[in-house]
This record gives C-alpha cells, sequence and structure tokens, in this order.
C-alpha cells in the first residue's frame, strides 16, 4: 500500500498507477491531451505537469511511490502548462467557429481552462498543403493536428495495422501513411478508430453532407433514407441525453423535419442478411463446407482480410452487407412496389462507420446501373444537419418507420454489437436446419467485449464450433494463434471496431477521461439488447415485411433473383 499526499489529502493506492491515473480515480483534474489509456498512448503532449517531491514533471509517464508529495497547481506548474499549450496553439489553426469539433474539442477546453495564447497565431490562408482528402472514407486536416499521437497509438492497439503512423512530409513531423498514400491504397481499414481516438478534428469522415443536402433540394428525387442498428444507442450522445439511451423514434422524426421522402431502417437490411447468410451456412453444412464461413457484413474486416488474409477469401459469405443489401432492395424491390422510377430514388444511410462510405462507392456496388447506396452520412453528420436545422431534438415525440422496408426483428437490431450477427444468424440457421420454431433463441456465450468468444452450438443434432473475434486486432491474434488450423470452425464472425458498430469510427467522440471511466461500449448495446427483448418478432426470417418482399419479388433466398443481386464475392485487392 502506498501513501501519497497530493494537493494537501491523503491517498492511499495498492495498485501500479502514474501519478495522472491516480488523481483522476481521486477526482483530482490534471490537463492533459496525448493520455488515452485504452490504447497506450502517454508521454507526447508535455501538457500533464505536476510538482512531485519538488520537481515539476510529467504526470502520465511517473509511477507513484510511497510517501510522494504532489502539488497538481502551484504557479509554476499552472505557468509551464500554459506555454505548453501556447506552444500547440503556435502550429494549431485556431479557428473554431466553421471547426466540426467545437463542441468537444479536448484541445479548445484546454485553452480555455489555461487561458493560453498563440505566440504567432498560425491561420493559414491556403489549407490546401494540410488537407489529404484523396480517401473515400477518411480525411486528414494537418493544420488541426497537434501531434499528441492518439491516432497512431489507436491504430496499433486497436488494428495491429499500423496503418497510421508518424511520417515527414515536407521535412516535417506529421501522421499519415507510409509513404504519404491515400488511405484507400494502403493496407489501412478504414476503420476510423483513428478517428474517434483524435482530440481535435485533424480526423474526420469523408463528409456526404453536401451529396446528400443537394438531394433532399432536387424534386426529382426520391430520397429515401435508413439508420443503421448502433446509431439509435449512441445519437442522443450528442444532445447531452447521456450514454445507453435509445433515440430511436426521435431519429424517425427529425429524419422527416429534414425532408426524406421515406424513413426506413437499415435492421430491415440486417434481416435480409440474415435470410441468406443463414441459408448460404445451412448449404454449406449440407455440403460440408468450405468451412469455416466468415461473417461479410463489416467492411473493414472485409479489407482486414483482403489486405492480411487473401486465403480466407473463399470462406467469407458472399451476402452483401446490410447497407448494400438495403440498397439493392430500395433500387429494385422498393420502386416496384411504389410505382416509381427507380432512376429517381436516391437512397441515403445513417452509418457507425467511415467504412461504409468507401463499400458504398466501390465501384461494382451497383445494379442496373444504379448506385446502391447514393450517400452515407455517420452518427456526427446526421447530428450536424439536425443542429443546423434547428431542430430541438431532445423534444421530438417519437415516430414509427415507414412499413414498407421499416419493420425490423430483434435479431436486426442486435447487428450493431459484437456477437449480434452471430447470433441472429443462428436463430434462424437452427429454425432452417430443425424446420421448427424454437424458443430457447439467446446465445449469450457470444455476447459480451472479450476478445475471442467460442461456443459449440447444436444444430440438428449435430455440433458446430463457432466463435466471434472482436476487434481487427484480435483477429491477427487469433490466426496467429494458430487455432483456426487446430480446430475445425463452422462459423466465425468478426467486427473490426472493440464493441462491435457500436464503437464504430463514425460514432460520437469521448474525451479521453470519459473512455477510461464509463463503460460506454456496454451502455450503447444494452439498448440493442433491450429492442431484442421487446420486439414481437426476434428471428429475422419472422419479419413480416421481409417475408412480404421475398413471396413477392425475390423468391427463395439464396436462390434464383434472391442469390443474383443479394450476394457479393469480395476479391483480393491489388496492393
Amino acid at each position: 500500500m502506498k501513501k501519497v499526499i497530493i494537493n494537501g489529502k491523503e491517498v492511499t493506492t495498492d495498485e501500479e498507477l502514474s501519478i495522472l491515473e491516480l488523481a483522476r480515480q481521486n477526482g483530482i483534474d490534471i490537463p492533459s491531451l496525448c493520455f488515452l489509456k485504452d490504447c497506450g498512448n502517454f508521454g507526447k503532449c508535455g501538457v500533464c505537469l505536476v510538482e512531485a517531491d519538488g520537481k515539476v514533471i510529467a504526470s502520465c509517464v511517473a509511477k507513484v511511490k510511497d510517501g510522494m508529495v504532489i502539488n497538481t497547481e502551484t504557479e509554476e506548474v499552472k505557468e509551464r502548462i500554459k506555454k505548453r499549450v501556447s506552444m500547440l496553439l503556435d502550429k494549431h489553426e485556431f479557428k473554431c467557429g466553421p471547426c466540426p469539433r467545437r463542441e468537444n474539442c479536448e484541445f479548445l477546453k484546454l485553452v480555455i481552462k489555461t487561458k493560453a495564447k498563440a505566440n504567432t497565431p498560425f491561420l493559414p490562408t491556403d489549407k490546401s498543403q494540410y488537407i489529404d482528402n484523396r480517401s473515400n472514407a477518411i480525411e486528414i486536416d494537418r493544420s488541426k493536428c497537434v501531434l499528441c499521437g492518439r491516432c497512431v497509438a489507436a491504430c496499433k492497439a486497436f488494428t495491429k495495422t499500423e496503418s497510421i503512423q508518424f511520417i515527414k512530409k515536407d521535412g516535417q513531423r506529421a501522421v499519415g501513411t507510409v509513404d504519404d498514400r491515400c488511405f484507400d491504397d494502403t493496407n489501412c481499414l478504414l476503420c476510423g478508430q483513428c478517428v474517434i481516438a483524435c482530440p481535435v478534428a485533424a480526423l474526420h469522415e469523408k463528409s456526404h453532407i453536401e451529396r446528400v443536402k443537394a438531394a433532399l433540394a432536387d424534386p426529382e428525387k426520391h430520397v429515401v433514407v435508413a439508420i443503421a442498428p448502433a446509431v439509435r444507442t449512441a445519437l442522443g450522445e450528442l444532445f447531452n441525453m447521456g450514454f445507453g439511451k435509445d433515440v430511436t423514434g426521435k431519429i424517425y422524426a427529425a429524419l422527416r423535419a429534414l425532408g426524406f421522402s421515406k424513413v426506413f431502417d437499415i435492421n430491415f437490411g440486417a434481416d435480409m442478411t440474415i435470410m441468406e447468410e443463414a441459408t448460404e451456412l445451412i448449404q454449406r453444412i449440407k455440403a460440408g463446407g468450405p468451412f469455416p464461413m466468415f461473417t461479410s457484413c463489416c467492411p473493414a474486416w472485409v479489407r482486414q482480410a483482403q489486405n492480411y488474409f487473401p486465403q480466407f477469401l473463399e470462406n467469407l459469405s458472399s451476402a452483401k452487407s446490410p447497407q448494400q443489401i438495403f440498397g439493392t432492395a430500395s433500387k429494385t424491390y422498393y420502386p416496384s412496389i411504389e410505382g416509381i422510377d427507380p432512376k429517381s430514388v436516391y437512397t441515403v444511410t445513417i452509418m457507425p462507420c467511415n467504412d461504409k462510405k468507401y463499400e458504398a462507392d466501390l465501384p461494382d456496388m451497383e445494379v442496373d446501373g444504379l448506385r446502391h447506396i447514393d450517400a452515407v452520412l455517420t452518427t456526427r453528420e446526421l447530428a450536424k444537419m439536425i443542429k443546423e436545422a434547428k431542430i430541438k431534438f431532445a423534444e421530438l415525440e417519437d415516430e414509427t418507420a415507414d412499413p414498407a422496408m421499416g419493420e425490423y426483428s430483434g435479431a436486426g437490431v442486435i447487428f450493431g454489437a459484437t456477437g449480434g450477427v452471430m447470433e441472429a444468424a443462428l436463430r434462424t440457421a437452427k429454425d432452417f436446419a430443425e424446420n421448427t420454431e424454437l424458443e430457447n433463441i439467446d446465445y449469450k456465450e457470444v455476447r459480451g467485449l472479450k476478445g475471442i468468444k467460442e461456443a459449440t452450438i447444436e444444430i440438428a443434432g449435430e455440433k458446430y464450433n463457432v466463435a466471434v473475434i472482436n476487434g481487427a486486432a484480435n483477429m491477427f491474434d487469433f490466426v496467429n494463434s494458430g487455432k483456426i488450423n487446430e480446430k475445425q470452425y463452422h462459423f466465425i464472425e468478426v467486427m473490426a471496431c472493440p464493441g462491435g458498430c457500436i464503437n464504430g469510427g463514425g460514432q460520437p467522440h469521448i474525451n479521453a477521461a470519459a473512455r477510461d471511466s464509463v463503460d460506454y461500449k456496454t451502455m450503447r448495446a444494452s439498448v440493442l439488447y433491450n429492442q431484442d427483448l421487446n420486439l414481437p418478432k426476434r428471428k429475422s426470417h419472422k419479419n413480416t415485411a421481409i417475408i412480404k418482399m421475398y413471396d413477392s419479388y425475390f423468391g427463395k433466398p439464396g436462390e434464383g433473383l434472391a442469390h443474383k443481386l443479394l450476394h457479393y464475392k469480395a476479391k483480393e485487392r491489388n496492393k
């Protein structure tokens, strides 16, 4: 047990902690910028200074020792922190009005707290040399970058690809890809974990807001929109509604207020994906393989397979992701029942993911010359549009989705959490294989935030091994362990973002302190599991709107028109 005096108060700990961690545990605020505990980033910004035993030191790297006397509020400490923030301001475009992070910029809060000012204000008139917007998913604005290293650490910890690094650009230290190539042309997964780790606006999604506004203003366009499962778990955070708040009904209302012609739900697309994916699993079981079958819903995982594990590409389910399968139906089935020209339909999705923008823009994601998806907004972008329209989101009355492609099952909604795709597929696959309606449909062994989850499931009297890989980094560990070769797995789910889509790169930013102290992934996931429990239908194949669509348009899952339009084979990328 270590006894420490901090700001005149005695505290004790039996843990190996840094001074910064101990202070936070005891409600003492020490300014910091680079420190991000969940990806091990510290010691880069020089802001978190304290006086310990008479010396001014960085609190994030200094370990607590018995008998230490620590003071966070001396005049020398305050002045040196202020000086350091001023130095950072000299290289940061301090132009907050148009900045997308002005409401939750961690650096701005630090500037306000310290009352620091730039020695030489950095206000470039031509920002072209600082902007990298070549990617279809992620943009860099180096005029905002404070070189804190959080993006680099997040990429290394959560994906193990080290796609974003410290590089030399024009003779200066900067963040970027190896050889400063476009993100899309590297082995980057485009998951966006770097984006949500960034404390400023140096990294952000490729904006589609202008695309959407132009479509909404075009009287020739019939603009439909659908929200992904995870969006409803987090949008409320951007309107001060707290964590774990289900705002599904308010999102529907806000989208109608923004002027969308029809408001649907990607959960409907998730149910479609399960119809195809579960059918494919049963087909493989009957054919004796090839095993394991991998899910293909996460585009960052698909890129990981293309870039690092091309040997698994034949094992990927060919069912399109919920976004793309929904988009296909929006340009084929939906116009047929509405009696409108498919060319007039403009399909927008609201996603928790940067990579969905890349997926939507893939050249072959179209049907009859029409793009499956015309624009993708992240959760953050939707919030921006709602605020710009001066819609009082928290005060909106709940509304429901339009019925044609808005009905969904509990299986569809749990897609947003790690293990959800696996559980949804098993619910339908067992019913299909056993030709019955099973009542025990909760597969809790594949739920939760553990990195690698394994289970043995019985289907039609036979046992099958399944695994859920929670996060791209854990997929590398899983493959490198050799287990995938030693044990016969039949079905494997992979989600690139830790926690699944609820923690996607397009979700609301969470500051470093909250990331450390709030179990936000579990709280977001609880929204999905609560909806699942309370919906009248909890299996994808019981969704009455899905049944109607297959009966009247696509035919049998996995066959004929359904297979032609709803499946896609990922190919190895030319790297």
